[in-house]
Protein backbone atom coordinates (compact mmCIF):
# COMPACT_ATOMS: atom_id res chain seq x y z
CA UNK A 1 0.00 0.00 0.00
CA UNK A 2 1.29 3.38 -1.01
CA UNK A 3 1.49 5.90 1.84
CA UNK A 4 -0.90 8.48 1.52
CA UNK A 5 1.11 12.35 1.48
CA UNK A 6 -1.37 14.06 -0.76
CA UNK A 7 -3.95 15.81 0.73
CA UNK A 8 -5.29 17.70 -1.62
CA UNK A 9 -5.64 19.08 -5.34
CA UNK A 10 -6.82 22.23 -6.42
CA UNK A 11 -6.69 24.63 -10.01
CA UNK A 12 -6.35 28.13 -10.25
CA UNK A 13 -8.97 30.87 -11.13
CA UNK A 14 -8.84 33.79 -14.04
CA UNK A 15 -9.43 36.97 -12.14
CA UNK A 16 -8.29 40.63 -12.92
CA UNK A 17 -6.78 42.87 -10.27
CA UNK A 18 -4.62 45.80 -9.59
CA UNK A 19 -5.57 48.20 -12.66
CA UNK A 20 -6.83 45.13 -14.71
CA UNK A 21 -4.13 42.42 -14.46
CA UNK A 22 -5.07 39.11 -15.93
CA UNK A 23 -4.03 36.83 -13.09
CA UNK A 24 -4.75 32.88 -12.52
CA UNK A 25 -5.33 33.22 -8.78
CA UNK A 26 -4.55 29.64 -6.96
CA UNK A 27 -4.86 31.00 -3.22
CA UNK A 28 -7.58 33.52 -1.96
CA UNK A 29 -10.43 32.03 -4.84
CA UNK A 30 -13.75 30.95 -4.40
CA UNK A 31 -12.69 27.26 -3.43
CA UNK A 32 -9.20 28.02 -1.44
CA UNK A 33 -8.97 30.65 0.87
CA UNK A 34 -5.72 30.38 2.48
CA UNK A 35 -3.15 27.72 3.70
CA UNK A 36 -2.23 28.89 6.53
CA UNK A 37 0.62 31.15 6.34
CA UNK A 38 -0.21 31.41 2.74
CA UNK A 39 -2.97 33.86 1.78
CA UNK A 40 -2.85 34.61 -1.54
CA UNK A 41 -0.84 33.09 -4.54
CA UNK A 42 -1.10 34.62 -7.65
CA UNK A 43 0.28 33.69 -11.13
CA UNK A 44 0.85 36.46 -13.87
CA UNK A 45 1.94 34.24 -16.97
CA UNK A 46 1.25 36.36 -20.91
CA UNK A 47 2.67 37.44 -24.17
CA UNK A 48 -0.39 39.73 -24.59
CA UNK A 49 1.22 43.13 -23.10
CA UNK A 50 -3.07 43.89 -22.67
CA UNK A 51 -3.07 41.27 -19.88
CA UNK A 52 -0.61 43.29 -18.30
CA UNK A 53 0.58 46.76 -19.15
CA UNK A 54 -1.56 48.33 -16.43
CA UNK A 55 -0.12 47.29 -13.56
CA UNK A 56 -0.60 47.45 -9.58
CA UNK A 57 -0.29 51.04 -8.94
CA UNK A 58 -0.02 52.03 -5.57
CA UNK A 59 -1.91 50.54 -2.84
CA UNK A 60 -1.29 50.14 0.72
CA UNK A 61 -0.84 46.31 2.72
CA UNK A 62 -0.68 45.65 6.59
CA UNK A 63 -0.17 42.82 8.49
CA UNK A 64 1.77 40.26 5.97
CA UNK A 65 4.71 39.73 3.61
CA UNK A 66 4.33 40.00 -0.29
CA UNK A 67 7.16 38.07 -2.50
CA UNK A 68 7.14 38.97 -6.15
CA UNK A 69 9.70 36.39 -7.91
CA UNK A 70 9.85 37.01 -11.90
CA UNK A 71 10.70 34.64 -13.90
CA UNK A 72 10.94 36.68 -17.27
CA UNK A 73 9.87 40.23 -18.00
CA UNK A 74 10.52 43.20 -15.90
CA UNK A 75 8.90 45.08 -12.81
CA UNK A 76 9.22 48.44 -11.21
CA UNK A 77 8.58 48.93 -7.75
CA UNK A 78 8.20 52.19 -5.88
CA UNK A 79 6.72 52.78 -2.06
CA UNK A 80 5.99 54.97 0.08
CA UNK A 81 9.36 54.97 2.24
CA UNK A 82 11.51 56.05 -0.69
CA UNK A 83 12.26 52.51 -1.52
CA UNK A 84 12.18 50.96 -5.29
CA UNK A 85 13.65 49.44 -8.17
CA UNK A 86 13.85 47.17 -11.00
CA UNK A 87 12.84 43.74 -11.02
CA UNK A 88 14.90 41.92 -14.21
CA UNK A 89 14.01 37.94 -14.61
CA UNK A 90 15.39 35.79 -12.17
CA UNK A 91 14.49 39.00 -8.86
CA UNK A 92 12.49 38.41 -6.36
CA UNK A 93 11.34 41.11 -3.95
CA UNK A 94 10.26 40.59 -0.71
CA UNK A 95 8.74 43.59 1.37
CA UNK A 96 7.33 42.75 5.25
CA UNK A 97 4.39 44.97 5.50
CA UNK A 98 4.21 45.25 9.20
CA UNK A 99 2.25 47.72 10.69
CA UNK A 100 1.61 49.24 6.94
CA UNK A 101 3.38 50.79 3.89
CA UNK A 102 2.02 51.21 0.09
CA UNK A 103 3.82 50.77 -2.86
CA UNK A 104 3.16 49.68 -6.62
CA UNK A 105 4.66 47.37 -9.60
CA UNK A 106 4.40 48.04 -12.49
CA UNK A 107 5.29 46.65 -15.62
CA UNK A 108 8.67 47.71 -17.19
CA UNK A 109 8.21 46.69 -20.60
CA UNK A 110 5.64 47.32 -23.32
CA UNK A 111 6.01 43.82 -24.61
CA UNK A 112 6.95 40.76 -24.61
CA UNK A 113 6.31 37.60 -22.17
CA UNK A 114 5.97 38.81 -18.47
CA UNK A 115 5.95 35.71 -16.36
CA UNK A 116 6.01 35.39 -12.37
CA UNK A 117 4.29 34.86 -8.87
CA UNK A 118 3.26 37.01 -5.83
CA UNK A 119 2.76 35.36 -2.58
CA UNK A 120 1.57 36.51 0.46
CA UNK A 121 2.64 34.97 3.91
CA UNK A 122 0.66 36.18 6.64
CA UNK A 123 2.67 37.48 9.79
CA UNK A 124 2.02 35.74 13.17
CA UNK A 125 0.20 38.68 15.65
CA UNK A 126 3.25 39.29 17.56
CA UNK A 127 4.89 40.19 13.95
CA UNK A 128 1.82 42.63 12.37
CA UNK A 129 3.33 45.79 13.61
CA UNK A 130 6.51 45.32 12.92
CA UNK A 131 8.30 48.22 11.01
CA UNK A 132 7.97 47.83 7.37
CA UNK A 133 11.31 46.18 5.08
CA UNK A 134 12.15 45.66 1.81
CA UNK A 135 14.51 42.63 0.50
CA UNK A 136 15.59 42.63 -2.89
CA UNK A 137 17.01 39.15 -4.06
CA UNK A 138 18.67 39.74 -7.03
CA UNK A 139 19.30 36.91 -9.57
CA UNK A 140 22.49 37.10 -8.88
CA UNK A 141 22.60 36.37 -5.28
CA UNK A 142 19.88 33.63 -4.97
CA UNK A 143 22.17 30.20 -5.08
CA UNK A 144 21.33 27.50 -8.05
CA UNK A 145 21.95 23.87 -7.32
CA UNK A 146 22.84 22.11 -10.83
CA UNK A 147 23.02 18.55 -11.27
CA UNK A 148 22.33 16.49 -14.87
CA UNK A 149 19.22 17.14 -15.16
CA UNK A 150 18.02 18.50 -12.02
CA UNK A 151 17.66 22.80 -11.32
CA UNK A 152 17.18 24.16 -7.74
CA UNK A 153 16.65 28.02 -7.52
CA UNK A 154 16.64 28.34 -3.65
CA UNK A 155 14.97 31.52 -2.32
CA UNK A 156 14.43 30.49 0.66
CA UNK A 157 15.09 28.24 2.82
CA UNK A 158 17.67 25.40 3.33
CA UNK A 159 18.43 22.41 0.68
CA UNK A 160 21.11 20.14 0.46
CA UNK A 161 23.24 22.54 2.31
CA UNK A 162 22.58 25.31 0.02
CA UNK A 163 20.44 28.65 1.98
CA UNK A 164 18.66 31.09 -0.12
CA UNK A 165 19.15 34.26 0.92
CA UNK A 166 15.99 35.63 1.55
CA UNK A 167 15.38 36.81 5.65
CA UNK A 168 12.40 35.08 6.85
CA UNK A 169 9.85 36.63 9.28
CA UNK A 170 7.75 33.17 8.84
CA UNK A 171 9.84 30.10 8.55
CA UNK A 172 9.79 29.45 5.57
CA UNK A 173 11.08 27.42 2.24
CA UNK A 174 10.51 28.60 -1.44
CA UNK A 175 12.15 26.31 -4.47
CA UNK A 176 11.55 26.47 -8.27
CA UNK A 177 12.59 23.31 -9.36
CA UNK A 178 13.27 22.13 -12.74
CA UNK A 179 13.39 18.74 -13.96
CA UNK A 180 14.18 16.91 -17.46
CA UNK A 181 12.38 14.08 -18.81
CA UNK A 182 12.75 11.21 -16.30
CA UNK A 183 14.60 13.27 -13.36
CA UNK A 184 13.47 12.65 -10.13
CA UNK A 185 13.80 14.73 -6.58
CA UNK A 186 12.88 14.10 -3.19
CA UNK A 187 11.80 16.60 -0.81
CA UNK A 188 10.36 16.80 2.73
CA UNK A 189 6.87 17.79 4.00
CA UNK A 190 7.93 18.88 7.29
CA UNK A 191 6.63 18.29 10.33
CA UNK A 192 4.46 21.04 11.82
CA UNK A 193 4.84 22.84 8.14
CA UNK A 194 2.17 23.51 5.73
CA UNK A 195 3.89 21.91 2.00
CA UNK A 196 2.77 22.57 -1.54
CA UNK A 197 3.96 22.11 -4.99
CA UNK A 198 2.62 24.44 -7.95
CA UNK A 199 3.39 22.81 -11.58
CA UNK A 200 4.06 25.54 -13.83
CA UNK A 201 5.43 23.25 -17.11
CA UNK A 202 4.96 19.79 -17.78
CA UNK A 203 4.07 17.10 -16.05
CA UNK A 204 5.03 14.71 -13.09
CA UNK A 205 4.24 12.35 -11.37
CA UNK A 206 4.04 12.41 -7.48
CA UNK A 207 4.07 8.78 -5.68
CA UNK A 208 2.40 6.95 -9.18
CA UNK A 209 -0.07 9.96 -9.89
CA UNK A 210 0.22 11.72 -12.66
CA UNK A 211 -0.41 15.69 -12.50
CA UNK A 212 0.03 18.29 -14.90
CA UNK A 213 1.09 22.02 -15.32
CA UNK A 214 -1.76 24.06 -13.53
CA UNK A 215 -2.28 21.81 -10.85
CA UNK A 216 -1.35 23.42 -7.15
CA UNK A 217 -0.82 20.00 -5.03
CA UNK A 218 -1.26 20.19 -1.14
CA UNK A 219 0.69 17.48 1.12
CA UNK A 220 0.71 15.46 4.52
CA UNK A 221 2.83 17.17 6.70
CA UNK A 222 5.63 15.00 7.88
CA UNK A 223 6.24 13.15 4.83
CA UNK A 224 8.92 12.47 2.41
CA UNK A 225 7.88 13.87 -1.81
CA UNK A 226 9.02 11.96 -4.41
CA UNK A 227 8.82 13.70 -7.83
CA UNK A 228 9.40 12.80 -11.29
CA UNK A 229 9.50 14.27 -14.47
CA UNK A 230 7.23 12.96 -16.75
CA UNK A 231 7.60 15.28 -19.76
CA UNK A 232 10.20 16.59 -21.70
CA UNK A 233 11.01 19.62 -19.34
CA UNK A 234 8.85 20.04 -16.19
CA UNK A 235 9.07 22.73 -13.36
CA UNK A 236 6.93 23.62 -10.01
CA UNK A 237 7.79 25.88 -7.26
CA UNK A 238 7.71 24.21 -3.83
CA UNK A 239 6.46 26.52 -0.67
CA UNK A 240 6.54 25.47 2.53
CA UNK A 241 6.02 26.86 5.94
CA UNK A 242 4.70 27.12 9.69
CA UNK A 243 1.63 27.81 10.16
CA UNK A 244 0.43 30.90 12.32
CA UNK A 245 -2.80 29.04 13.62
CA UNK A 246 -4.46 32.03 15.08
CA UNK A 247 -7.87 33.55 14.25
CA UNK A 248 -7.20 35.91 11.29
CA UNK A 249 -9.42 38.89 9.65
CA UNK A 250 -9.23 39.17 5.62
CA UNK A 251 -9.94 42.86 3.78
CA UNK A 252 -8.88 43.70 0.54
CA UNK A 253 -5.17 44.36 0.99
CA UNK A 254 -4.61 43.71 4.89
CA UNK A 255 -4.92 40.61 6.78
CA UNK A 256 -5.15 41.09 11.03
CA UNK A 257 -6.63 39.09 13.54
CA UNK A 258 -9.54 40.73 13.87
CA UNK A 259 -12.42 42.64 11.89
CA UNK A 260 -12.03 45.41 14.40
CA UNK A 261 -8.09 45.87 13.09
CA UNK A 262 -9.62 45.60 9.06
CA UNK A 263 -11.76 48.71 10.03
CA UNK A 264 -8.69 50.40 11.47
CA UNK A 265 -6.30 49.85 8.64
CA UNK A 266 -9.02 50.98 6.17
CA UNK A 267 -9.28 54.07 8.64
CA UNK A 268 -5.76 54.68 8.82
CA UNK A 269 -5.22 54.76 4.91
CA UNK A 270 -8.11 56.84 4.59
CA UNK A 271 -6.16 59.49 6.88
CA UNK A 272 -3.00 58.96 5.46
CA UNK A 273 -1.12 56.98 8.40
CA UNK A 274 -0.05 53.85 6.05
CA UNK A 275 3.34 55.05 4.79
Amino acid sequence: MIEKVIKRVVKGQQVSDGAGVSLNRLIANSKVNNIDPFFLLDEFRSKNPDDYIAGFPMHPHRGIETITYIIEGSFKHKDSRDGGGLLKSGDVQWMTAGKGIQHEEMPAMEKGHLWGYQLWLNLPKKMKWLEPKYQYLSKGKIPVIKKEGVKIIVISGSIEGINGPAQNSVPSEYYDVYLRKGKKIKLNAKKDFNSLVYIHSGRVKIQNEDFEKGELIEFVEDKEINIESVSVDSGFLFLSAKPNKEPYARGGPFVMNTREEIIQAFDDYEKGKLF
